[in-house]
């Protein structure tokens, strides 16, 4: 079994967020461990593939997180609609009296890791607070699996999906580049010249609901690289991500269209649980300030606003005005938390009453977002991906940014650690290939791997 130590030297972090180095929530003792399987975001599949196909290496992994924590009780929370993957768990479960496979609801955001711990336990964790609060760790699939392999990470699964002509998940080295992972899924492009992708396509890296637009398509993959979805260039989700990205004009728009009717907030998955977030009172801020103000892209400090998870559930799906309630939230968000505001009343850690009659189903979603026509699955391929070089970032998670410790002309094994962050709260990170390194920067590696 790896140890902590052993875990932080192999650079592992969480697979399925920011990124959070994963030695540290291992170094908690916790009563419950869950194992987030919800993947409740549409179009997105490698974690349930790699139960399907890659169980052993999984329960493996689990069973080294359940030691380190001491937990006593393990839940592996995944939805129970796929009823064929939650038997093949409970058949090759290795500990069926401590590990419990748990059928999810097919909602949006039951992957939320503060939602998937009330689903899973009816415990709430205070806003801003730390799952562990409530005696409960929370890790996602793939990193539950990288910690199997005990290995350095060096690679990461990703599924494509979208117009493409096969929607898959894929395993591809990190460092990859965007365009030649998005490759072998086939795009519908009219030309056959993958150089000119851009001009026809607009990819979203992560989920549809929570992801970000892809600034170029020569980015790299990185440890938190879940999903790379291609969308012409005109769909209508395409199209409310670059206005979202637009914080003047998401201002002026709130600020003359908002109606108050009160429903990103009525939905908002924090606020069943009882948290302060109340989205449409920072809509309702861009009323009363001055022009100058709500064009901008800066609000005044509403501490309520620091409870919002940035689902994108009020933006995208429950206003009925298309407004962007989201970005104002986290605008407003981020004047709270610069000026160090506090909520500043009791915190009530009990769910509203109508919680379970206004989830939002993921299938409402596919629908609102125009994503029904596409082919919603991500088969786990063993397609082969040789890039002529690799671009390895040295900031892809939460922490600090990993130092170089390799040269430009250096030969470089797989596995090899080429930039650390010492003592600092980070991951190391390793080369995932045999080769030679091309170019050395503060902010990323280049290396040209063998032939």
């Amino acid at each position: 079994m790896v140890t902590t130590e052993q875990i932080k030297e192999f650079g592992i972090v969480g697979a399925g967020g920011a990124g959070f180095p994963t030695y540290v929530k291992l170094g908690s003792e916790a009563e419950i461990f869950i194992v987030n399987a919800a993947e409740c975001e549409p179009l997105l599949h490698k974690d349930k593939e790699l139960l399907r196909l890659r169980s052993e290496v999984f329960f493996k992994g689990l069973l080294t997180c359940l030691e380190l924590t001491r937990s006593r009780r393990c839940i592996i929370g995944l939805k129970a609609k796929y009823a064929d993957l939650v038997a093949h768990l409970e058949e090759s479960n290795p500990a069926p009296d401590r590990i419990e496979i748990m059928g999810l609801r097919d909602f949006y955001p039951v992957g939320d890791e503060i939602t998937l711990i009330y689903e899973t336990t009816g415990r709430i964790v205070a806003p801003r607070a730390l799952p562990i609060t409530q005696g409960v760790v929370v890790n996602n699939v793939e990193t539950i699996y990288n910690i199997g392999l005990e290995l350095p990470l060096v690679s990461k699964f990703i599924t494509v999906g979208g117009d493409v002509r096969q929607p898959i998940s894929v395993e591809v080295p990190i460092g990859s580049s965007f365009r030649d992972v998005i490759a072998l899924a086939g795009p519908n492009l009219k030309s056959a010249d993958l150089a000119h992708m851009e001009e026809e396509f607009s990819v979203i890296v992560g989920g549809p609901m929570m992801g970000k637009l892809a600034t170029s398509l020569d980015e790299p993959v990185t440890k938190t690289t879940g999903g790379l979805l291609v969308f012409a260039k005109d769909h209508p989700l395409i199209r409310r991500f670059e206005t979202a990205g637009d914080g003047k004009k998401v201002m002026r728009i709130g600020k003359s269209a908002c109606d108050q009717c009160s429903l990103c907030t009525e939905l908002c998955p924090r606020h069943l649980l009882g948290h302060p977030i109340e989205p449409h009172k920072a809509m309702r801020s861009l009323m009363f300030s001055s022009i100058e103000e709500a064009c901008g892209t800066s609000l005044a400090p509403q501490a309520h606003t620091m409870a919002c998870a940035e689902c994108n559930l009020c933006s995208l799906i429950s206003c009925p005005e298309g407004l962007y309630p989201t970005q104002v939230s986290v605008a407003a968000k981020k004047q709270a938390m610069a000026a160090k505001a506090s909520f500043g009343e009791p915190i009530h850690d009990q769910a509203h009453p109508m919680i379970d009659y206004r989830r939002t189903p993921v299938k409402k979603i596919m629908a609102r977002l125009a994503l029904d026509h596409f082919q919603n699955k991500g088969e786990l391929q063993g397609a082969q991906l040789h890039p002529d070089h690799l671009t390895i970032r040295t900031s892809q998670h939460i922490g600090a940014p990993a130092a170089p410790v390799v040269s430009v002309g250096d030969e470089v094994a797989q596995y090899q650690k080429i930039a650390s962050v010492g003592d600092k709260l980070g991951a190391e990170i390793h080369s995932p290939v045999n080769g030679r390194v091309t170019a050395v920067s503060e902010r990323e590696i280049v290396i040209a791997p063998f032939a």
